[in-house]
């Protein structure tokens, strides 16, 4: 009876999990009607957030600067004078419009970002991630998803050209896990967000409150698209496009973090954030893989057949994987599969960090869980 029991419930929550893999693929590689892109390059002001050397790379710099030969406004935020980012944005684009000044909020990249938006002359306005190589399409098929009922696009962005293998493990967090779920969630309906490109109309954005409705959550991203759904009446889109960000070479230490603290955030947000964050290794290929083995031995199944079993569940659950990548164009080789087995893995013990350092999240210096408050008024920045 107990034997019975278990393989039950083992064979039952491996194939649960395996369901919501191959249906959050599914929902992921929908695509939103859309109608043919209308905006031109002039109806775009671009900010362009940096803060230090590594965010003006030359390739980010240079595709800013043909966005803006092309027609689109550029404004280009570094929070102080002494940030290594402008001596390096003058050396790839000598005429950059740069904006200096910082407020001073809980949240130091919208300290820095906040006189770009106030700065904004053009009726759509981009909130763009440093390292994010959009182009003139991107900006406007996202622009074209904008209605009265959609006040804001978000653009997830997709790792690319991952130069050794933490590079390529950071393409498997940001690819093949974040973007497929984000994805699926919102195709139903749920109020997700991540980095990339955010899109949005700039005479919305003054009805819910200019660059505070940014700060209204300890995740600038995910407030935004709160407070448009919540005060805003308007929902909000994961749009068809995904820009492209070039990776390069990546340190294991930093990879790490990033997703510590990323993972962190979940913790600190809504309850239904931080439930979903928490269930995350229940549903992964470790827990449904054992699931399925532990059920297959109360069956009475020998070593060698749960270990083809379980070579079976790997192909089919990171085939999913592989259907959504390919559906945007991005590949999934041989290295790929690797790192998505590796992230899996690790998934246990990165939420376990997560959880230990929810109360302290480090960004670039910055304690967010100390600061976090309402908004000040703060400086406004200058152009140099």
């Amino acid at each position: 009876m107990l034997a019975a029991v278990l393989a039950w419930a083992g064979l039952g929550w491996w194939a649960f999990t395996m369901m919501i893999q191959w249906l959050s693929a599914a929902l992921a590689r929908r695509r939103r009607a859309a109608a043919p892109p209308q905006h031109a390059a002039a109806d775009f002001s671009i900010v362009a957030p940096l803060a230090g050397r590594s965010d003006a790379s030359h390739d980010y710099i240079c595709a800013l600067e043909q966005l803006s030969r092309r027609g689109a406004e550029v404004l280009i935020c570094v929070a102080g004078e002494g940030d290594d980012a402008i001596e390096q944005v003058r050396a790839s684009w000598p005429a950059a419009p740069i904006l200096i000044g910082s407020d001073d909020t809980f949240n130091p990249k919208m300290n820095n970002v906040r006189k770009g938006l106030e700065a904004a002359s053009r009726p759509v306005v981009v909130l763009c991630d440093a390292g994010v190589a959009v182009t003139l399409d991107d900006l406007r098929r996202a622009a074209t998803e904008l209605s009265d009922k959609v006040g804001l696009v978000l653009g997830l962005k997709a790792g690319w050209l991952p130069a050794n293998f933490a590079a390529e493990l950071e393409c498997a967090y940001i690819n093949g896990h974040q973007a497929r779920f984000l994805l699926a969630a919102d195709r139903l309906g749920m109020p997700v967000a991540s980095g990339g490109m955010t899109v949005f109309a700039r005479d919305v954005l003054a009805e819910i409150g200019g660059h505070q409705a940014f700060l209204n959550y300890i995740a600038d991203d995910y407030s935004i698209v709160r407070t448009m759904r919540d005060r805003g009446g308007r929902t909000t889109w994961l749009g068809n496009t995904m820009p492209h960000m070039p990776v390069g070479h990546r340190k294991w230490s930093d990879v790490w973090r990033r997703q510590v603290r990323w993972a962190s955030t979940r913790l600190n947000l809504t309850r239904e954030v931080r439930m979903l964050a928490l269930l995350d290794p229940a549903i992964g290929w470790l827990v449904s893989g054992a699931a399925g083995a532990a059920g297959l031995a109360s069956l009475g199944w020998g070593p060698e057949s749960i270990a083809l079993a379980v070579l079976a569940h790997s192909a089919a659950w990171f085939a999913a994987e592989a259907w959504f990548l390919a559906a945007y164009g991005l590949p999934f080789g041989p290295r790929a599969w690797a790192a998505s087995v590796v992230r899996e893995t690790l998934v246990p013990v990165l939420l376990v960090q997560a959880w230990r350092g929810r109360r302290r999240i480090d960004w670039r210096g910055t304690d967010l869980v100390a600061g976090w408050r309402p908004a000040g008024d703060g400086a406004s920045g200058r152009y140099v």
